[in-house]
């Protein structure tokens, strides 16, 4: 018996030795595990600034229009030390209302005050050599070459190697080894360019809404403003049969002809202007003099969608789009859809012949009763065509066309490159930095048969890289961004207010030292200045009640 307690005493003290220490060690062990894992695998950043808005947000405001339920993000107006030091917690208050415009409407907003909140929170990826390598289009958290290091986050458009030009909001690059054998306005114009065309889950992910019918304002909020003042969609229908343009989020057509909804651009601009800039010392989104606010580009790539319903068999769907001296034709209907292109109807030529892009293999219907949604894509030099949610024509590859960066410029401009560039060659006043050069969209739906309604008529529009008065690295032939095989160019989604790629011209000492052995690389960001790759938003800028802070969970998603 005391040889059974003894031994039972003995194994009580041997065990609770055994667990304090088993304890201790899994601590340790933990601890360990997880400053590895900070250090080499995943590691938590906050967005302080909105240069990747609406993407990625930094501290804001988040406003709603009551009475059309669109909400968008606006960047802090009101700061300590007389406009220079960190945002204030309350914007407005006394230092003056919060006067914003609609970006769905351009209906006035007015608050007496809003809370800041704070900037997202991501987890980034490191970046590991051998393991994984930096792919254009990452989101990229890196260490600043310009200032003393600090961390920065932009999206990779360029790759080691590269030569890089920014035509039109695009993305042009001639790979490594192949660069133009030329220089100035000659290189642009040689075979060796590509379009830099974003993989689906990306396009999607940046795409910036400019107007859905979703948000059309209810009448009744309508009567007691001017007529100036009152909300008009920005579609036009053409012919008699049509209800709800203006006046319901759902459009409906009850005749059975030929009927076509036109863009107006005069009502609603299809530009770069992203409302997170909206600024209480400059225009706000509906104004348009040059001389007080942001330059506003027209962007040509553009998402053209809605959500169809027939009531009988027969209905077909024809979206066309003019841009760059070109007509797109997305044709959905009688089974089968198909993706065209010709050069833009003129005078000399009013009919020109449509040249087929892509076919769909598969049936493609239109049922009756029931809601099909129709996507319309024109980007990065492709067209795209998604019917029930599916891609059924186009795309990076089967979807493409071709454009040298000349051309492009040409397309865009109606005027060749040299003849531009000779009326102002200088970088810093360069023609291609004149918003006014460039041609305007004009987006439409033709339809044949009938009745239908559509649902969430939409329009979205891509990101679009200016070229700015400032000196733009890659957006001149004069200007290249050509890039080492260590070096990487990164932009900000808000292009319009980013400082990045395009516009770095000093760099860090220790940098130029340590880094590039005494030879500076304006602008480039070193593979050894790469921390990681943003993957996942999991708090999304969240706000305080009193001492209290809210999350609001629903916006975590996955960054693209």
């Amino acid at each position: 018996m005391s040889s059974q307690t003894a031994g039972g005493r003995a194994s009580t003290h041997a065990g609770g030795g055994f667990n304090i220490k088993e304890t201790l060690t899994a601590v340790v062990i933990s601890f360990t595990m997880a400053f590895v894992f900070r250090g080499f695998v995943v590691e938590g950043f906050l967005i302080p600034t909105g240069s990747m808005a609406p993407t990625l947000l930094g501290k804001h405001m988040l406003v709603r229009d009551p009475d059309t339920g669109a909400e968008w993000t606006v960047g802090p107006w009101d700061r300590s030390h007389s406009g220079v030091g960190e945002p204030l917690p309350i914007q407005g208050g006394s230092l003056g209302a919060i006067s914003l415009n609609d970006p769905m409407t351009g209906a006035p907003v007015e608050r007496a005050s809003e809370k800041l909140r704070a900037g997202d929170r991501l987890f980034v990826l490191k970046y590991l050599r051998g393991v994984y390598e930096p792919a254009r289009w990452d989101v990229t958290v890196f260490k600043a070459p310009h200032v003393e290091p600090q961390n920065y986050i932009k999206r990779l458009i360029g790759l080691p190697g590269e030569r890089i030009a920014l035509v039109d909001g695009d993305v042009f690059y001639a790979e490594a080894g192949n660069h133009p054998s030329s220089v100035g306005v000659a290189s642009w114009e040689e075979g060796v360019w590509k379009s830099a065309r974003k993989p689906e889950r990306v396009q999607r992910a940046v795409w910036q809404t400019v107007f859905d019918s979703i948000y059309t304002p209810d009448p009744s909020t309508q009567q007691n403003l001017a007529p100036s003042e009152r909300f008009r969609s920005p579609w036009d229908a053409s012919g008699a049969g049509w209800s709800g343009l203006g006046d319901s989020e759902t459009y409906r057509y009850e005749g059975s002809g030929s009927t076509v909804l036109s863009w107006d651009t005069d009502v609603h601009p299809i530009d770069d202007y992203t409302p997170y800039n909206q600024s209480r010392n400059f225009a706000q989104r509906w104004d348009r003099d040059e001389t007080r606010s942001k330059l506003v580009f027209p962007v040509s790539d553009v998402s053209m969608r809605f959500g169809i319903e027939p009531e009988s068999d027969g209905v077909s769907v024809e979206g066309v789009l003019t841009a760059r001296g070109f007509e797109f034709r997305a044709v959905v209907g009688g089974g089968s859809a198909r993706l065209e292109m010709r050069t833009a109807p003129t005078s000399a030529e009013p009919d020109p012949a449509w040249r087929a892009v892509d076919t769909s293999e598969d049936a493609v219907e239109l049922d009756p009763g029931e809601i099909t949604d129709i996507e319309f894509w024109h980007v990065d030099q492709a067209l795209w065509l998604f019917v029930g949610g599916e891609p059924v024509c186009g795309g990076t590859d089967d979807g493409a066309y071709e454009l040298t960066p000349a051309e492009r410029v040409r397309a865009a401009t109606g005027r060749e490159l040299g003849a531009l560039l000779d009326q102002n060659p200088s970088l810093s006043s360069s023609a291609l930095s004149d918003s006014r050069i460039f041609r305007k969209p004009a987006p439409r739906w033709r339809f044949s048969g009938g009745p239908f309604t559509l649902h969430r008529v939409g329009l979205d529009r891509d990101l679009h890289y200016q070229v700015t008065r400032r000196a733009t690295r890659g957006g001149h032939p004069a200007f290249p961004a050509d890039l080492s095989e260590d070096h990487f160019m990164l932009c900000g989604d808000n292009s319009a207010n980013s400082e990045d790629s395009r516009f770095w011209d000093v760099e860090y000492a220790w940098i130029t030292e340590s880094i590039h052995d005494g030879e500076p690389s304006f602008g480039l960001v070193h593979r050894d200045l790469i921390i990681g790759r943003a993957f996942v938003v999991y708090l999304p800028s969240p706000y305080y009640r009193g001492l209290i802070p809210m999350f609001d969970f629903g916006k975590m998603r996955w960054v693209w």
